[in-house]
């Protein structure tokens, strides 16, 4: 039980990252900014764990090596900057939401890359989770499609929140692939993720070096504001979900994220006054739904798996 309350409470700290980040998109900053001095602090804080654990960086192959960067680079630094940047064109409640389709993209990808098999229940609860997220959507489709291809602002305003809304799914579904390889590799986790935040910082480096004019100075209070949604998102929040899974099997602790998107839904409408239409309440709940029958699916077959199991 215990467990299971320090994932729920990481999963609360997530869902708080949004009251810091959109507000300070609001205020001027660019998205590149904000993610840039995000990875900054929390290089800084978890640079005692690149040191910890040199000797395990030192013995990667390169595949492994490549595993790290990728993780760090596509998906810390890339992945996080689409979210963000998905947050000026749509609700980030909706953003946070569509990001429930990355189970799809990482079984798909870990069949592809991996060779994990892919069991039947997995396409049957898919078809629930991509019709969710079709519902969400379907108002803005139609939309579109009145447009009749001759797009004002506005609608070229959706088309970018949802292409970068898939291009972050798309970069943490392939980083959660290359981070199960490193598993398989028996890299620590503490490993992966102190170098997923430095490998991040440095493309986010490359990428400030061809885009000083999105840099600005930032004032004091939202300097803070931004340590403290490193602190509490970042840090905190994966402490609290590692502490938890001492506890708690991997699977139920996917069960027990899916709190994450409620959280945020009731968060982003209490304090930021961003509602959801009857659409994608509606497509909210199919997109949970099908999460939920996908782990529950993913669980039964774990437990069957350690029954049948015959000790060595």
């Amino acid at each position: 039980m215990a467990g299971t309350f320090f994932i729920m409470l990481a999963c609360f700290t997530w869902a708080l990252d949004t009251l810091i980040r959109y507000p300070l998109l609001t205020s001027g900053y660019s998205t590149l900014q904000v993610v840039l001095l995000e990875h900054f602090v929390l290089v800084l804080i978890t640079a005692p764990l690149l040191w910890r654990y040199r000797h395990h960086y030192r013995q990667l192959s390169k595949a492994s090596w490549a595993s790290v960067f990728f993780i760090g680079g596509v998906g810390s630094a890339l992945g996080t900057l689409a979210f963000t940047e998905a947050f000026h064109y749509l609700n980030p409640t909706v953003v946070i939401l569509l990001q429930k389709l990355q189970p799809v993209i990482a079984v798909l990808l870990a069949f592809g890359l991996l060779k994990e098999q892919i069991r039947g229940h997995f396409v049957r609860w898919s078809v629930v989770i991509l019709s969710g997220s079709l519902l969400m959507i379907a108002p803005d489709i139609l939309s579109l499609g009145d447009a009749r291809w001759h797009y004002s602002d506005a609608e070229i305003d959706i088309l970018k929140g949802y292409g970068f809304t898939l291009l972050a799914v798309l970069a943490w579904g392939a980083a959660t692939v290359c981070g199960k390889y490193l598993s398989y590799q028996s890299v620590p986790a503490n490993a992966i993720m102190s170098g997923r935040f430095l490998s991040g910082l440095l493309v986010l480096a490359v990428l400030s070096l061809g885009n000083r004019d999105s840099l600005t100075t930032m004032a004091l209070d939202d300097m803070s504001a931004l340590v403290v949604m490193a602190l509490l998102s970042g840090l905190l929040g994966m402490w609290l979900y590692y502490q938890g899974l001492r506890t708690v099997s991997a699977q139920l602790a996917t069960m027990v994220e899916l709190t994450f998107p409620v959280f945020a839904a009731l968060i982003n409408w209490v304090f930021l006054d961003m509602s959801l239409t009857v659409y994608q309440v509606g497509g909210a709940l199919l997109l949970v739904a099908g999460n939920i029958g996908l782990r529950l699916k993913d669980l039964r077959h774990a437990s069957r798996h350690e029954l049948t199991e015959v000790p060595a």
